[in-house]
């Protein structure tokens, strides 16, 4: 253990770092190294096939490397491209999904493979940011470490920045977490924080909004308020603990993404439709929409914004997405096109079985998990469904994250 090698990179790994690989060794993970490198590491962790260690030194470096923009960049577990141009993160981004799909072997032609669409913004993309708070400040995970103060995150945008900076004027003791909310499209900021604010935090109906849990739920100051967030030309109601793409202007890409698919299809079922994102758009269109979300508070935002802009034809419906397939399969219900848009652990193997089973077209699957989209698609395919599309979205520049969305249909229909 500690010993130090020296390697070249021949890969980028999801949430692994660099990679150097040999027919004779065992493969090397290195994080902050890059493709195209030759670096001297110390060994940390020492695998049956795998050897984990820390970057030492570089001796030859990549065009590719950049300057990161954070000071806490290497020490913070949030982002790990930082160090590598933006053109290059979604050349690999759309490797990981190849490679996801290759592992699940998931045919598909490859012109139904897209190139990943950028982000509008590779910093200040962020209108939601959650801090651990330590010491009375809040602060940010290491990479598998405890947590470090922070004086601000480059990713949350500038609004939330600045709602930031009166944070750290406060103490914070006798709260876990808390999260900070901006948006610039309607200049609204809401921090939530895990239990009852401090003494001396309070909301106010021109600027913040501050939410706090407790056993009954969430609770909000000034009473009733509710951040709201604009995407795609709808405004939406942001409740506390809700959902809602952290990325506004990339959102507005994978609405027109989802839509696109879906035009012209006269009945729409929305699974995991949190406050309507897709369900307003293609109601606006002419669909009639059912949507089902498991957060109340989600559904409920949905109706609002629906009310807000006048938009018929939803039905939101609350409950589990399970339970929703097994009544739709029962009434032999038929739909024109089914939306998937699960969290990042993906539909599941069980929830997968009965979706390929629903009466319909097309199904659209849209994932921030490569591998859970993966696992997925192999269990949907296997019932007689065929990959007919894929397009990833750079959701989360600077991460190792990625969002893919996936078209489906039935094998008989190509």
């Amino acid at each position: 253990m500690n010993d130090e090698i020296t390697v070249e990179i021949t890969a980028l790994g999801n949430r692994v770092g660099g990679i150097s690989s040999g027919p004779s060794r065992k493969t090397v993970f290195i994080r902050g190294a890059l493709p195209g490198e030759t670096v001297r590491c110390r060994t940390t962790k020492v695998g049956k096939n795998v050897i984990e260690a820390e970057l030492v030194d570089i001796l030859e470096i990549s065009p590719f490397r950049t300057e990161p923009f954070c000071s806490c960049f290497g020490e913070c577990g949030g982002c790990s491209l930082q160090n590598l141009i933006y053109s290059r993160q979604l050349f690999w981004k759309r490797n990981w999904v190849e490679k996801a799909l290759a592992r699940a072997n998931i045919e598909y032609h490859d012109e139904f493979m897209k190139d990943v669409v950028p982000s509008p913004d590779t910093e200040g993309y962020r209108n939601r940011v959650s801090f651990d708070i330590v010491n009375g400040k809040p602060g940010l995970h290491r990479f598998r470490g405890d947590t470090m103060n922070v004086d601000g995150c480059p990713l949350l945008n500038g609004r939330g920045q600045r709602a930031f900076g009166r944070l750290l004027e406060k103490q914070l003791n006798g709260n876990r977490r808390v999260s900070v909310r901006a948006s610039e499209r309607t200049s609204e900021t809401m921090f939530e924080f895990s239990g009852p604010p401090a003494h001396g935090i309070t909301g106010s109906s021109d600027s913040d909004i501050i939410a706090w849990k407790e056993r009954d739920g969430w609770k909000v100051d000034p009473p009733g308020s509710a951040l709201h967030e604009i995407s795609s030309g709808f405004t939406y109601p942001v409740r506390p603990g809700t959902f809602f793409q952290v990325n506004t202007g990339c959102a507005d890409i994978i609405i027109s993404i989802v839509t696109g698919l879906c035009g012209g299809d006269r009945k729409i079922l929305d699974l995991y439709g949190g406050c309507g994102t897709f369900s307003l758009p293609l109601a606006s269109e002419g669909a009639k929409v059912t949507s089902v979300e498991l957060n109340p508070d989600s559904s409920t935002s949905g109706k609002e914004a629906a009310e807000l802009s006048g938009i018929k034809g939803i039905d939101f419906l609350t409950g589990r997405t399970r339970h929703f397939l097994l009544d739709t399969i029962r009434a032999k219900q038929i739909w024109d096109t089914v939306i998937v848009d699960p969290p990042r652990s993906g539909l599941g193997i069980s929830v997968s079985r009965l979706l390929r089973r629903v009466v319909s077209e097309r199904i659209v699957y849209v994932s921030c998990n490569p591998f859970s989209l993966a696992r997925d698609l192999k269990v949907i395919c296997e019932g007689g469904w065929a990959v007919a599309g894929i397009q990833p979205l750079d959701m989360f520049p600077q991460t190792d994250h990625v969002e893919t969305v996936a078209e489906l249909r039935r094998k008989e229909d190509r």
